[in-house]
């Protein structure tokens, strides 16, 4: 079964240029929505969204 979706969502690290890259490349933006993430230090994720 397949559900098509209008808007994917992905958080990436700030910095982390490789995925950032990746995601840009397949046509994801980012939505200025930010939040605090503590992976043994604090980091912030960014949100990229995917329009269809």
């Amino acid at each position: 079964m397949t559900k098509d979706y209008r808007r994917v969502a992905v958080w990436v690290l700030e910095g982390n240029e490789r995925a950032i890259g990746f995601y840009t490349r397949f046509g994801y933006r980012f939505d200025g929505k930010k939040q605090a993430l503590t992976l043994g230090t604090a980091v912030t994720e960014a949100r990229m969204i995917l329009d269809r």
